[in-house]
């Protein structure tokens, strides 16, 4: 009878084969685990790089809403430089008529012009106020009124000026009319 089953060389052959293809999936295995935790890595590299970003991102942010907070009055006082186009002859008026009684000048008329002044790209829109004071005036109430104009917000602008001096009163002016620019938007 021949025996058949596993002797000792052909068991040794089995088991060295099996050793050698432990050692080949070990060697796979273990070169897709490092992939696998390598691509991991840059993962989480990009992900704390992001984070970092937007943390300063997030600080530049805060610090300009803090600069921002702090120049609300020249914020509010560049938006006061120019008054609407639909409003600017009642505030052109007020306006105006407050100066003219701080300086002890009588405004007698007022004239605004039927159509707006255009604008191009390249000038501020204006409107025109042209306003007839009452004669006789004082030169040096005439110059107050002139320097509050000037200074004004919404921003007026003295255009022109009719003036003319009074024989024998070295100290008062005749005013035809005076014309004023006011910046609209």
């Amino acid at each position: 009878m021949k025996k058949s089953g596993l002797n000792a060389v052909t068991l040794r052959g089995i088991l060295g084969t099996c050793i050698v293809l432990l050692v080949l999936l070990a060697g796979v295995g273990f070169y897709f685990a490092q992939n696998l935790l390598h691509n991991f890595a840059v993962s989480v590299s990009h992900t704390i790089a992001d984070s970092q970003a937007s943390g300063t991102g997030l600080q530049s942010l805060q610090t300009l809403q803090d600069e921002l907070s702090t120049q609300q009055d020249i914020i509010t006082k560049t938006n006061n430089i120019f008054t609407s186009t639909t409003t600017y002859q009642t505030q052109a008026v007020q306006d105006l008529s407050t100066y003219a009684a701080a300086t002890g000048i009588t405004i007698t008329n007022y004239t605004f012009p039927v159509v707006a002044a255009s604008s191009t790209a390249t000038t501020i829109p204006t409107t025109q106020v042209t306003i007839t004071l009452g004669s006789p005036v004082s030169y040096t109430n005439l110059l107050k009124f002139m320097t509050e104009v000037e200074g004004n917000l919404p921003k007026m602008q003295i255009t022109g000026i009719n003036l003319s001096r009074i024989s024998g009163d070295s100290s008062s002016v005749k005013i035809d009319q005076l014309t004023i620019a006011v910046y609209t938007r």
